[in-house]
């Protein structure tokens, strides 16, 4: 990062709170997670694919034909329990 100094620098990485991190792992241990990720699915045919934002999503939707779903980030259930 060329416009932070190297001592500032730690104050860019985003740390989870002990609070949250506890929350997410009682969660996971639930069969749950968070999904940081924008979801968007055919709600015909069941694709989806994921945006890091809205606007990147919203792009992908353009000219798109069906019925499309929007999820914001949120809860999921976990992979390994399905």
């Amino acid at each position: 990062m060329p416009d932070c100094s190297p001592e500032k620098e730690h104050l860019l990485i985003k740390k989870k709170s002990k609070l949250r991190q506890e929350v997410e792992d009682l969660l996971e241990q639930k069969g749950l997670v968070m999904e940081r990720r924008i979801s968007v699915i055919n709600l015909d045919s069941g694709e989806a694919h994921y945006f890091e934002d809205y606007a990147a999503s919203m792009e992908f939707l353009k000219g798109k034909k069906g019925r499309w779903y929007i999820t914001t980030p949120g809860l999921r259930h976990s992979r390994k329990d399905r």
